[in-house]
């Protein structure tokens, strides 16, 4: 984005309200459209209060003399605009819109009749008046926005007004007239406090920040501009380049690694004659689906040795689906310390995270999903690239080895992830302006393969789905697998077998099962846990054997809760895995029997973690639109074993309150003891970090945020001067309020904080359907008033800087003792004492001679021979410090 010299007293610049579009949803804002700005941006709030969601990219803003901003939460969207008043067809369709925390630009005004009466060409020409801030930037990206119609032009000093297709706007040189207002076109020079304000917070924001920004790697950068050089349209489907990680491709010999994992495999498979026939049966479904293809006597001549790899097959049974029999090109097989895999980047990160898209998956009464077809292999590879990705296969072991080349994106390739997401998003682009909704939809709401989604109505469900099904075959994408908690969606897009429940797996290429999995029953509209024991876990976990630490960190760590929706669960496991780390239990040591008995006591609380039931739906039966308030409430808490939070959505809709849980997070406390305000203040920035993920993460419009906790100290810290307090404190308290603000945090008794249950035991925890970690706490169903409060923050002392004191001492001579140095100094005090007494004619004081001395002073009577006395080494300012001393010796 390029820059802008401002000057208010010369120059015009082209502002013009606009009306702005998201569903039923439409908002009359400012814009400023800047022919300097290679992007459009938006405000985050604007975008959150229309309800836009996009794509999370990292934004950089660069200006001149190598000024930068970096909006590292900044979301790429689609925005539908249009003139005010205009109809449906009137709409355009702003692309590539990033979302900017705030873009800081003045208040404008702009009176149209004052305008048209000093102007005669600008009479009759319907300017509309503004009065605000802007809140929408255009740039050059979308110039057909507002590139010139129509023009009206004046004398060579006059503004000029320009018709766009959002209306007309005016924009040029213009002169001071007090008549209509300072600058009453340009920006006002007058600067609010809260202005002021906000300046001077993101400018220390900046030297205080304790989060690292994260800058696109070189590696991405290579990644991302092979993807774009590379990709693109062959008929219905994609073609892609592998993402080499340099541009001098050089491979050793494969073959005779490939040979020997081929024959390792078909004694593998030998065994099972079934399982040999499977494979063989796929790859030739490969061959007929143009996945791979025979390599021709051409291919093996003219390709270049250096740039050949043969990947070896590898056979993933899943031990649940004994019928499901998967493929995969094992691109880490090494030759001379080289692999495919070794060769190519990783790419960007272009995937969505889980929790984003279950969180969008909550917001709204009707639900549903579906995943793509083999996804990966519906991305054609291009023709310099494929022959990296040969493999050897034969019907027979009588037969020569044939060799394959694979055409597509393979499994087990490192690249492979983010080309898939890449061609994804890329063809969504394309539709975005004639499927806005399911475009966004399908950049948004899918988790690699896997697409779940939610809307208030049924009609509206049946023509998400079927738009993004359509846009998805324009890739070659086929959407299969459609569940929902509705029959008639179901019905409608031709689904015609039963519901059954939906497995949510973070990693879609592990199959080993997990201990835990969170489920999603659309027949309840309910998420489960569904508990899937290895045999060799269950005496452990139900016949009361005594585990060794390494099962019990099998266990623990084999939870999958994406959410956080059974931390008050799974925290205490992970208190007993660090207890063993303290304790420094061998991995094949049985735990001891205080571990043991904590650990029956865990796995006691199995069976109600099954029965335990979370409504996915944040609303219940209300539709989005219907709901008066919604309110964030975070709770924190911590105790010398962990700290933690837990968030709930409270919808108040005709007076009747509906309170949900949203997620949580749990730690253990550090090995390294921390006083329990300290553990507070950590579980307090845990969740003021969690609510801007919340925020972020959600298009429903959250009115108001509160976070509560019962520690008086952390709520003084948060109202005093953080330079009052050691780092630990003042770093951790300057995030915090950076993140919320004072204003949002409130104390709540430690009897009604649900967090508690986070970090304490107690007598186990509350894994009910009726208990108030799944319905949230009885006060939040009440009104405002009846809330707890506290009525005054009494300062603390706790975690305050010492004031050190720090004295400079001027050393006049080397003396060994503090003693003889007060005799010195005294005698120079009498010295100087004697020569005031003699210039006023008195007598002088003296000390009594020795014999020596005698021979060179001569005894005058008015002398009085006297040795140094008491009261004058005694004497004040000097003596009563060293500090008096000091500075007595130095005027």
């Amino acid at each position: 984005m390029s820059a802008h010299i401002i000057s208010s007293s010369t120059v015009m610049f082209r502002m013009i309200p606009v009306q702005v579009h998201c569903g039923r949803k439409s908002v009359i804002v400012l814009a400023f459209l800047d022919e300097g700005a290679s992007v459009t941006l938006i405000e985050s709030k604007l975008a959150d209060r229309l309800g836009l969601s996009g794509v999370q990219e990292k934004l950089t803003i660069k200006w001149t003399a190598e000024v930068t901003r970096v909006e590292k939460a900044s979301r790429r969207m689609n925005v539908w605009a249009s003139a005010v008043g205009a109809r449906n067809q009137g709409k355009l369709l702003l692309q590539t819109v990033r979302t900017v925390e705030r873009m800081m630009l003045p208040h404008q005004t702009l009176n149209a009749m004052q305008l048209a009466s000093k102007y005669e060409h600008l009479r009759g020409v319907p300017i509309e008046s503004y009065d605000g801030r802007p809140e929408l930037l255009i740039g050059l990206n979308n110039i057909h926005c507002f590139a010139p119609v129509e023009a009206k032009i004046g004398t060579t000093v006059d503004p000029i007004a320009v018709r766009c297709k959002l209306g007309w706007t005016i924009y040029g040189p213009r002169q001071a007239d007090s008549s209509l207002g300072k600058n009453y076109l340009g920006f006002h020079q007058e600067v609010s406090n809260e202005v002021i304000h906000e300046i001077l917070k993101s400018h220390y924001a900046l030297e205080e920040s304790v989060v690292n920004v994260q800058q696109e790697s070189a590696e991405d950068k290579r990644a991302r501009s092979i993807l774009e050089r590379t990709t693109k349209r062959v008929g219905s489907r994609f073609e892609t380049g592998l993402l080499w990680n340099s541009d001098a491709v050089c491979f050793p010999d494969s073959y005779p690694m490939a040979l020997k994992r081929m024959k390792l495999l078909e004694k593998k498979l030998g065994k099972t004659p079934e399982l040999f026939q499977n494979v063989r049966n796929q790859i030739t479904e490969y061959r007929d689906k143009g996945y791979a293809h025979l390599a021709t006597a051409d291919e093996l001549i003219d390709t270049d040795d250096k740039k050949v790899w043969y990947l070896p097959l590898n056979v993933v049974l899943n031990p649940k689906k004994p019928g499901k029999v998967r493929i995969v090109w094992d691109a880490a097989a090494t030759v001379q310390g080289v692999s495919l895999n070794s060769m190519l980047l990783k790419g960007p990160d272009l995937l969505v995270p889980l929790v984003s898209v279950i969180v969008g998956f909550r917001e709204r009464k009707i639900a549903f999903g579906g995943d793509i077809r083999e996804m990966y292999h519906q991305l054609k590879i291009t023709s310099e690239d494929k022959h990296a990705q040969r493999f050897l296969f034969r019907d027979s072991c009588n037969e020569s080895p044939k060799i394959y080349v694979m055409d597509v994106a393979t499994f087990g390739s490192k690249c492979s992830p983010a080309s898939a997401q890449y061609v994804k998003n890329r063809n969504a682009e394309e539709y975005a302006t004639q499927f806005p909704e399911a475009a966004a939809a399908i950049i948004d709401r899918h988790y690699v393969d896997d697409y779940f989604d939610s809307v208030d109505t049924i009609d509206e469900a049946v023509e998400r789905a079927k738009q993004v099904s359509y846009i998805h075959k324009q890739a070659g994408f086929d959407i299969r697998n459609w569940v929902s908690n509705s029959p008639v969606v179901l019905s409608a897009l031709g689904e015609e077998k039963s519901m059954g429940p939906v497995l949510f797996n973070q990693d879609k290429q592990m199959y080993g099962e997990r201990v835990l999995g969170v489920v999603w029953d659309p027949t309840q509209d309910m998420f489960a846990f569904t508990v899937q024991h290895r045999d060799e876990v269950r005496a452990y976990l139900y016949d009361g054997k005594r585990p060794t630490k390494r099962i019990v960190l099998s266990c623990v760590m084999g939870f999958f809760d994406p959410l956080g929706l059974l931390s008050l669960f799974t925290i205490h496991g992970k208190i007993i895995v660090q207890h063993l780390w303290r304790t420094g239990c061998e991995w094949d040591q049985l735990i001891d029997e205080n571990c043991w008995a904590k650990w029956k006591q865990w796995t006691e609380l199995l069976p109600e973690v099954e029965s335990l039931r979370i409504p996915r739906c944040y609303l219940g039966e209300a539709v989005s639109s219907s709901i008066d308030s919604l309110e964030l409430h975070i709770f924190t808490d911590a105790s010398e074993h962990a700290y933690g939070c837990v968030a709930y959505l409270r919808a108040s809709k005709n007076g009747i309150v509906h309170c949900s849980l949203v997620m949580s997070r749990a730690k253990v406390a550090p090995l390294k003891r921390q006083s329990i305000p300290r553990l507070e203040l950590m579980a307090a920035v845990l969740g003021a970090r969690m609510s801007q993920t919340i925020l972020a993460s959600h298009t429903l419009q959250i009115t108001k945020t509160v976070l509560w906790t019962d520690s008086r100290t952390v709520l003084s810290w948060l109202c005093s001067d953080t330079y009052r307090y050691k780092q630990f404190v003042a770093f951790r308290v300057g995030e915090i309020l950076e993140l919320t603000g004072m204003t949002a945090w409130r104390w709540v008794p430690t009897k009604q904080n649900v967090a508690d249950v986070l970090t304490k035991w107690g007598r186990g925890p509350p894994l009910q359907n009726d208990a108030e970690w799944r319905n949230g706490p009885s006060f939040l169903y009440k009104s405002h008033d009846q809330w707890p409060s506290m009525e005054n923050t009494v300062e603390t002392d706790e975690e305050s800087r010492g004031v050190m004191l720090f004295h400079a001492v001027v050393k006049a001579e080397a003396f060994s003792h503090w003693t003889k140095l007060v005799r010195v100094t005294a005698t120079v005090v009498r010295f100087i004492s004697n020569c005031r007494r003699k210039m006023a004619g008195q007598s002088i004081v003296t000390s009594k001679a020795t014999k020596n001395q005698l021979r060179f002073i001569k005894k005058e009577n008015n002398n009085v021979q006297r040795p140094l006395q008491q009261d004058e080494m005694y004497k004040k300012p000097f003596y009563g410090s060293r500090r008096s001393l000091t500075v007595f010796l130095t005027r």
